[in-house]
């Protein structure tokens, strides 16, 4: 029988370990292949669900009376963005109305103030705010279309827990918090935290505040609601710094896999959209490489009467174009 030495068993050891690390070797550079073929794919992908044409998306829903105006330019997309209040008696008020206008290299964000005076279709006189209650979104597009001269076909609505789950899918935000708007963040908290804290959100206070304070999504939220703090212009204004804190957080993540993957899952389950998953990402990825968005309001200075509880508008063409010089630079 033959008999192996110390020296041979050395040497077939070191020609295992040489095998092991040979094939550890190649399978990392497989993986290292596949992942560069994967990013050169989503790259290829990203970049021709850029270049779609705007106007390819500007096809009008069937069966839904939408009260179009002809004739804008086709190179804006206009998106309906809505968030949701609590549903009250079976029925849900539209809390933010913003108009976002997408373009290549341009994003426009357009608040609409909820408690201004408009002609709701089928409905008379009423608050905006109002028009989600009688008919849902596409009511409240038709009636923003008829009483601005706007196109609105596509809508993206959330509610509150909806836009919690968002904000928490993407890490939170960071905004500039004042320590008043902080005291009102806690305060509503508070009431709050019975809601969230079953459904597995943080629901804790809010424990600092100043620039580039760091909020979750349940203390975003209640950042984008204070109201009663100053009024409903600076709510709105609040509500539009955090899209942009949200699209800033996602544009710097663009290259974090989980993170993506998490905004993901929270898109298809938390939000209503009557976009395809083509138009949602052609439109979002114009709307990340667009930069930091401008922002407006309607109705504009000078075209009111508030009340103190209504904002009825006196002059409609002016805020008409106001709204065209401001998205189409006409």
């Amino acid at each position: 029988m033959y008999y192996e030495g110390p020296y041979q068993k050395r040497r077939k050891k070191r020609r295992r370990e040489r095998r092991r690390r040979g094939f550890g070797a190649w399978l990392a550079g497989l993986l290292l292949r596949l992942l560069a073929l994967l990013l050169v794919l989503a790259l290829l992908g990203a970049g021709l669900l850029y270049i779609l044409p705007v106007s390819l998306f500007a096809v009008e829903p069937e069966g839904v009376e939408l009260s179009l105006t002809d004739g804008l330019p086709a190179s804006r997309a206009n998106i309906l963005l809505l968030g949701l209040d609590m549903a009250r008696e079976n029925s849900q008020r539209s809390d933010t109305v913003v108009v976002a206008s997408i373009g290549y290299k341009q994003l426009r964000l357009t608040s609409v103030l909820r408690d201004t005076l408009v002609d709701i279709p089928g409905y008379g006189l009423g608050k905006l705010n109002a028009a989600y209650a009688h008919g849902g979104p596409a009511l409240v597009m038709r009636t923003l279309n008829q009483n601005f001269d706007l196109n609105i076909m596509h809508y993206l609505a959330v509610d509150f827990t909806s836009l919690v789950n968002l904000v928490d899918a993407i890490g939170g935000v960071e905004l500039n918090v004042t320590e008043a708007e902080m005291g009102r963040i806690n305060q509503n908290i508070e009431v709050a935290r019975a809601h969230f804290e079953p459904l597995g959100y943080d629901a804790s206070p809010l424990a600092q505040c100043g620039e580039h304070t760091h909020l979750n999504g349940v203390q975003a939220l209640y950042y984008a609601r204070i109201r009663k703090l100053d009024s409903d212009f600076m709510r709105t204004s609040r509500q539009r710094a955090l899209l942009e804190a949200m699209l800033n957080k996602i544009r710097s993540n663009l290259w974090n896999p989980a993170l993506l993957a998490r905004l993901g899952r929270a898109l298809t389950r938390s939000v209503d959209t009557n976009m395809s998953a083509v138009q949602l990402l052609s439109l979002g990825i114009k709307a990340l490489a667009a930069g930091a968005p401008g922002q407006t309001r309607l109705p504009v200075e000078g075209s009111y009467t508030d009340d103190g509880a209504n904002l009825r508008v006196d002059d409609r063409q002016k805020n008409i174009d106001a709204f065209r010089m401001f998205v189409y630079d006409e």
